[in-house]
Parts: structure tokens; sequence; C-alpha cells
């Protein structure tokens, strides 16, 4: 007994050890604003559970010494629910903590503040927001084993499927300092002023779907020929990675998936076994939709899996009465997730959030000959390629595409450890679950993404204002630029700067004029290539003369700049489980438990790194998708969450 007792103990030291090993990997810590983050939280399916199977299994299944059919039939109802919260915050956002969100006008502003101008807000305004995610999932799990020994001994076959209730509440929370005065100055985003009323209230507001004047913005002006002139502005709203705090989404029950198997012991005794079998896995949940970030999946994502398992046991000990049992029992399981195709929205390389940022259209032909020169001593113009097409969408809009995702591995294994007096058994484990990272490549039947289109607006202006040739000098005519700003980020622009400046100052006049966008050059427009004339960022009398600026030539969004971030996931599960058997039945034997596991997800920091995606820059063609994948950045999450449980069942032999 004392050398079984040593055998238990240094296994349990071996499981154990493994979990602290994985867990105290030391990582490189990186600040919230540089973290890569994932656009869709990817979670072990709820029907990918073999602890559900294993407890209260040791006399039920794999029988010794029987040639004829035989049988168990299980039930179990567990109640889920994660913990670690923060974790699924930091791979949504980079971070638990609240996120300001703040106007390019506010003085004081935080560096690692959102820009509130990419939300159809003021620059003043003033807010920030908050997340605790919480996960909950309700399990009654069917289960039947068949032993088919009467064909040939050892020969089994199961099948396994929950049927899952889920609920996921992002628990998103906004604080409103000051929802923010100022108007939009002429030009930013309109040709003439965008007045407060028309903006939005709220970033929450933005985030459900809603855009100044419902989508579109119709000013007039007078042009340099005082003709009046009516400019329809369109403001996109937000269609992909929303967050909703009340839209009525977020639960969902299915069948997550059927999972079943068909096996052999081919070592089979009374105090060991070993056996293998191939297995595989319906899809019958839900295809996750982009439309909300954290839209609740019931299921592998519409994967099909097919795998192998590999199930084991061995008797440590046994009582001289053999009423009373100690074993060991492994049960591996291994499957390919075969393509899906699912629609996702992504952010850009090396601008983690981008997706929520704002993008600028840009067509075809220029209007206004409009060109520019490097400096006010050149002779030389240069005319510009493409010009502002009066039309703002969120970069999540644009991003959003048809992908098919594929993951190379999904492994789930239980060591578990039962010790039987009579009708009395306790089960305890451990579970190590593990998903390969994902692998995605364009959806070559749909288009693809459209290039030399969209640019990151950033806070650049899109207009300038034509002067007049005579004295006083009057600014009037808006011609749209081709002003684009690359570099910006989830945080700011480059012409206000990230701290933000006072509305009125001399740094608030010069960023009007876009010195910092993309390939800066004095913007000149007018009638005829000979006779054009300088734009100025502001309307009005023009006392002291400021050149705009615009790009020649813009910089585009490209479909090499898209971050197709994908995510893999690693979780390591306790559990024990407490049952009892009617054993002094003859035919069918009726048996009782409750259990609970704790299961602690693996995260990495998840730093960012640049990302270079391989696939076709310009088009998908059949070639390129057929050979090459458009991975990005692969992010380690993953959920922590407790179970209990309670299972019944009756097993027939």
């Amino acid at each position: 007994m004392k050398h079984v007792t040593k055998q238990v103990f240094f296994a349990l030291l071996l499981l154990s050890s493994g979990i602290a090993i994985a867990d105290s990997c030391c990582n490189t810590s990186c600040d919230s604003t540089t973290r890569s983050v994932t656009p869709k939280f990817t979670i072990r399916s709820q029907g990918t559970n073999a602890v559900r199977r294993m407890v209260q299994s040791v006399g039920n299944t794999n029988l010794y010494d029987i040639d004829s059919f035989n049988g168990t039939f299980a039930l179990t109802l567990e109640y889920g629910q994660s913990f670690d919260n923060d974790e699924i915050a930091k791979c949504l956002f980079g971070s638990s903590c609240k996120i300001d969100v703040q106007g390019s006008h506010l003085v004081g502003r935080n560096e690692n503040a959102w820009l509130a101008d990419y939300f159809y807000l003021p620059t003043d305004f003033d807010g920030s927001f908050s997340v605790d995610p919480k996960i909950q999932n309700f399990s009654a799990d069917f289960f039947y084993y068949f032993g088919l020994d009467q064909w040939a001994q050892g020969l089994y076959a199961w099948i396994q499927f929950p049927v899952t209730w889920t609920k996921w509440d992002l628990n998103f929370c906004e604080d409103i300092r000051s929802t923010g005065t100022n108007n939009h100055c002429e030009g930013y985003f309109t040709p003439n002023e965008l007045p407060r009323a028309q903006l939005l209230n709220s970033f929450s507001s933005y985030l459900c779907g809603n855009a100044p004047g419902n989508g579109s913005i119709s000013q007039t002006f007078d042009n340099y020929a005082e003709d009046e002139i009516t400019c329809v502005t369109k403001f996109n709203s937000l269609n992909c990675a929303k967050i909703c705090c009340d839209c009525g989404d977020e639960t969902k029950t299915t069948v997550p998936e059927i999972r079943f198997a068909l096996g052999w012991n081919f070592l089979l005794e009374e105090d060991y076994h070993l056996g293998l079998n191939i297995q595989a896995s319906a899809p019958t949940g839900n295809n996750v939709s982009p439309t909300y970030l954290f839209a609740p999946q019931n299921g592998n994502d519409n994967h099909w899996e097919l795998g192998v398992g590999l199930g084991t046991h061995f008797i440590l000990w046994r009582s001289e009465d053999e009423e009373k049992h100690f074993g060991f029992y492994l049960d591996a399981n291994v499957t390919h997730m075969f393509n899906n195709s699912q629609c996702r929205c992504f952010d850009l390389c090396g601008k983690p959030l981008s997706r929520y940022m704002l993008a600028e259209k840009l067509t075809q032909p220029v209007d206004y000959n409009l060109s520019g020169i490097p400096d006010l001593t050149s002779s030389t113009t240069t005319a510009a390629n493409y010009q502002f097409a009066k039309e703002f969408a969120p970069v999540a809009n644009i991003t959003n595409l048809k992908v098919d995702v594929s993951v190379g591995v999904n492994a789930d294994i239980v060591a578990m450890f039962n010790y039987t007096s009579c009708g009395l058994s306790w089960d305890f484990g451990y579970n190590f679950w593990g998903r390969s990272c994902e692998k995605i490549k364009l959806d070559c039947n749909c288009d693809s993404f459209k290039e030399n289109t969209w640019a990151l607006k950033g806070d650049a202006a899109v207009y300038g204002y034509m002067l007049d040739d005579s004295p006083p000098l009057i600014a009037d005519n808006p011609v749209a630029l081709s002003a684009t700003m690359s570099k910006a980020t989830i945080n700011g622009g480059d012409n206000f700067g990230k701290a933000g400046v006072a509305g009125g100052s001399v740094a608030a006049l010069a960023g009007k004029a876009n010195p910092n966008i993309d390939n800066p050059q004095i913007a000149l427009a007018g009638g005829t290539i000979d006779d054009l004339q300088f734009l100025t960022p502001q309307r009005g009398d023009i006392v002291n003369v400021e050149n705009t600026h615009t790009s020649i030539q813009p910089v585009f969004i490209k479909q090499s700049d898209i971050n197709f971030a994908r995510t893999k996931g690693i979780s390591h599960k306790i559990f024990s489980h407490l049952g009892y058997s009617w054993v002094d039945r003859e035919k069918w034997i009726p048996y009782v438990g409750v259990g609970f596991e704790a299961e602690f997800a693996s995260h990495g920091d998840n730093c960012n790194d640049d990302c270079c995606n391989d696939c076709c820059t310009s088009s998908c063609d059949t070639v390129c998708c057929d050979s090459k994948e458009t991975n990005g950045n692969c992010l380690k999450c993953g959920l922590s969450q407790w179970g209990v449980w309670i299972k019944g069942g009756v097993s027939y032999r």
C-alpha cells in the first residue's frame, strides 16, 4: 500500500508540475497601447469536454470478459462560468483598465486615449469606457456508450452531444465627463462647419451603429463663380465589431456539436486495457457573425473534425476481496478542424484596434486640377492622382472579409485516478486542452479587397479653400484634397498630436494646414492647369495667408496592410467527481454523482509585432489563394472557467 501511495503522489506531482511550468513561463510584458488584440474571441467548444465523458465511467465502459452487447447512457447537467475575466478584456482591447475616449482639441489629453474624432464626436469630448466580460454556460450533456463485444471483444462506439445555453456579456460601461460643445471646423469633415447638434453624444452611440445625420449630411455653399453648390457627405456607421449594451443577442441555445467514435480495445484484461478509436465531430452550433465584437459562440465555429483517440487504464491496487481498487485512466483525443468559411473584420498591421479608426474614400477623376508643389520656391507642380470622395467609414467596414479558417490540431487529453469501494467511486484528475493556431485564407469566391480606394483619415483636413485674385483676399470655394495619414493610430493623428491642442490656439491653426500628412505638398487648384491658385485651410477674410497641404500622392490601405490575426488556445483543468452505483443490480445498474472542474487558460502578452502577409496585394486570384495563406499575428487567448455538475445514468450488460 505504501508503494501505491508513493506512485499516486509522484503522478500528482508530475501533473501539478506540468501546470506550474506551463503557467510560469516568463513573457516580456508590453504596454496596452502596443498589445495585439483579437477581433474575435474564440473559445473551447462547449462540446469538447472529455471529462464529462470520463467521470463515473469506471465499471460502465471497456468491460472485460463480456461477449454480449453492453452499454451505458448518461446525462450530465452542468453550469459553468468564466473567471479571470480581465484576460478576456486584454485579448479584446489590450487592457483591462478604463480606456479614455477624448477629442483632439481637449487640453491635457491622455496620449493613450482613443481619438473621439473618429467616432463622430466633438473635438472636446471627454469620456472613458470599461468592460468586464463574462461568459456563462448551462449544458445538458447526453452520452451513450455501446459495447459491441458480441461482434468482437473490445469493439465499441460512443456518441456525445450536449444541448447548451450560453450567454456572453461584455458588461460595457461608459463614463462621460463632458459631451463637448465644439463644432467640427470647416474642412475637417465637410466643406462647411459641422455643427455640434449633428454629431453623436456618446461613444456607445457610435458602437451601436449610429452616425451623423443618419448617415449623410447635405450642405450648400457658393463657389468662386457664385453658383450654389450642394455637397452630400456620407458618414457610414460601424457595421462590424459593434458593442451594444441591450441588443438582445447575448445568448444562444443549440447543440454545439455531435461527437462520435468507433474504437477497439486490442488489449483488454481485468486490470488494464489499451485501445484506439476513430472519432469525428459534426458541427451543429452557430457560425458567429462579425457584427458584434463579443457575439456568443456555441460550438466549435462550425468546423467538421476528424481524428483519433487513445484510451487506456491500469489498476494500481486491488483489495483481496476485490471490492476496492485504485487505478489510473487516460483518454487522449486529437482531431483536425477542417476549413469553414467565416466573415471576420480585422485590424491593420502594427495598429491594434484600428478597426475602430476612420477611413476616407478617394476616387478619380480629380476636380479643379488639384495639384501640389514641394515648397514656395518650386515652379513644378505635380497633379494629384486621387481626391477625397466625400465618404467616411470605420476601418472595420472595409476589412470585413470572408475567409476560410482551419485548425491543424485540437487536443483534449484527460489523465484521471479512480478509487472504487463497492458502489462508491471517486474520480479526480487533470485535463489538458490545446488548439493550434488558426490558418486563414481569403475566400476566392468573394470579392477581393478594394485597392486604391480607402485611406486612413487620422486628424487630417479633407478640404482646402481657393483664394480669389483681388484684395481683400477671400477664401471661399472648397476643394476636396487628397490628404491621408497612414501613420495615424487609434490614439490620434500627427497634425494636432496625441497630447491634444486647445481650440483656436496657434497649434490648432497650424494643424489645420495638414503639415504632417502623407507626402505633404502645398496644395493648389484652379480652373486650368496653367492658372493654379494656393489653397488655404480657412474660409472668410484672410489677413495672413496660410497654405494648406495635400498628399502627393495619397497612401492607401492595401490588402497587405491587413493583420489577419489568428488565435490559439491552451488550458489546464483539474476536476473531481464523487458518485454511487447500485452494483447489487444484475442487469440494469443506475448511478448518480456530483462533481466540479476548474479550468485555467494560458495567456500570452501578445505584444504587437509587424506582420507580413504573403498573399496577393492587389487581387485574389485562384493561384494565390490555393497556395498562400493570409496569416497575421497569432495570439494566445483562452477562457478560464469553473463548473459544477450532477451526472446520472444507467448501465446494462
